[in-house]
């Protein structure tokens, strides 16, 4: 009999120091395509404001969310990295991120995320997809009610840019081409070429 309080005893503690540990995630976000029935914000440059509103029923392209933010990129640049910067404030209370990809049906536009809280501010932070010039994009988060009081954070984002090795290949290329189909450039280089 005395084991079996010892065990029940250490499973208490166990258990209670576990509990006493863990910090509960308090809030989801994602970004997706929106639907077609929602408002958006143009957004032509960056930074830009984000601020959550609450969301319509018939807004949702899948699930529920508590606040709803839906953009439309007309920065004339394409994105391929999203991130999200929050404040903590007392309505997220320093609790720990989850930015994960939205199950199925959802539509996400990026499959990778990274999301992190150093103690003062949240970094989520959405890579491996694209947000076309023109394209919509609709972000949501759950778990703060009213979504007023997430705050406005910053959207900063990384741009599509071609790679320096191929523009120095490419203007390698157009300067042959026009010193080589230029004859009168070709003879003042090799004046032995003259006929």
């Amino acid at each position: 009999m005395r084991v079996l309080r010892c065990l029940v005893l250490i499973g208490v503690v166990c258990g209670l120091t576990g509990l006493a540990g863990a910090t509960p995630v308090d809030f989801h976000m994602h970004v997706l395509d929106p639907p077609p029935s929602f408002s958006v914000l143009p957004i032509t440059s960056t930074p830009f404001p984000v601020s959550f509103t609450a969301c319509g029923l018939n807004e949702l392209p899948s699930g529920t969310a508590d606040g709803c933010f839906a953009g439309v990129n007309r920065t004339g640049y394409d994105w391929v990295g999203l991130q999200l910067t929050f404040a903590d404030n007392t309505a997220l209370a320093g609790q720990l991120p989850n930015c994960s990809p939205a199950p199925p049906p959802a539509d996400n536009i990026f499959a990778s995320t990274n999301c992190s809280f150093d103690g003062s501010a949240y970094a989520l932070i959405f890579t491996d997809g694209v947000i076309k010039n023109g394209d919509f994009f609709f972000i949501t988060e759950d778990g703060v009610i009213p979504p007023e009081d997430f705050g406005t954070g910053t959207g900063t984002v990384t741009v599509l840019t071609p790679e320096p090795a191929s523009v120095l290949l490419l203007s390698t290329g157009l300067i042959l081409f026009v010193f080589f189909f230029n004859p009168e450039r070709r003879r003042a280089v090799w004046p032995s070429l003259r006929s």
